[in-house]
């Protein structure tokens, strides 16, 4: 019996080092979405949310899973003895992805929810020949723009990969926080560097950082491609925000090039 296009189908990765997927294929000439999970690694949710919008009927959907004990603090981009890095697992998959499937991998588009949000961020500006715009909702702390801070605070000491300055702060990045994202747990890296930096909750880093995106572009004499939305009712829950709010129109018109300015950009 064939696959139903709407139905996620679980895609195991073929090697450790190639995380699994869900994906929805809705054919070779779809463009295609890589939704990225949090730490509660809920990408069957994400998939499922992402498939049944009707902005996003005629998407591809896929959602990689990455597993803690394969690929580490993925969030960062960091890999201990025996772990790949995510990054390197998403590049294999895309790989896997298109010689699978046939599926376009050449310019991507990504949501990223909390943790997925860091990775899709710091993977965009690791990457910026290979992404094509960025959803980042909630991230718990950010990768600043400043050569002076190593990784994965800052584009110093221990980067995985040169960063083009210039293109890395052009790359078009919608950052997304709901305006009640305000309580601080466990799941909130609390640390003096960050605080100080970026602030103590997510709604008042994901404003720091894109302030300090803005200044980094007009100081390195480009363009900023960060965009701020404050998610109305928002709170740091992905199915919550899926079902009670825009955030899943805000993510199709922001990842829809035609479609890019039909929201007023938040302060």
């Amino acid at each position: 019996m064939p696959h139903s296009p709407s139905i996620p189908r679980f895609v195991p990765g073929r090697t450790a080092a190639i995380p699994d997927a869900f994906v929805v294929n809705r054919g070779e000439a779809a463009p295609v979405l890589f939704a990225i999970h949090g730490i509660s690694r809920n990408a069957a949710e994400m998939v499922t949310r992402f498939a049944e919008h009707p902005r996003f009927a005629g998407w591809t959907i896929v959602a990689p899973l990455f597993e803690k004990a394969r690929f580490g603090q993925y969030q960062q981009l960091l890999a201990g003895s025996g772990q790949t890095r995510s990054d390197l697992g998403l590049l294999g998959l895309l790989d896997e992805l298109r010689d699978q499937f046939k599926i376009d991998c050449d310019q991507l588009a990504l949501f990223g929810f909390s943790g997925g949000a860091q990775f899709a961020h710091r993977f965009a500006m690791l990457y910026p020949a290979r992404v094509r715009a960025v959803v980042a909702v909630s991230a718990g702390w950010y990768l600043m723009p400043d050569p002076d801070l190593a990784w994965p605070y800052g584009f110093g000491d221990g980067v995985p990969l040169p960063i083009d300055r210039p293109a890395a702060l052009d790359v078009p990045i919608t950052v997304v926080v709901g305006d009640n994202d305000l309580r601080i747990d466990g799941s909130v890296r609390q640390t003096p560097l960050i605080n100080m930096m970026q602030g103590e909750t997510r709604l008042r880093r994901a404003k720091r950082w894109a302030k300090a995106m803005r200044k980094a572009a007009d100081e390195t004499g480009c363009k900023s491609g960060v965009e701020l939305r404050l998610l109305a009712n928002g709170v740091h829950d992905f199915g919550a925000c899926a079902r009670g709010t825009n955030m899943l129109d805000i993510a199709a018109r922001a990842l829809d090039v035609s479609a890019n300015n039909e929201l007023p950009v938040s302060a």
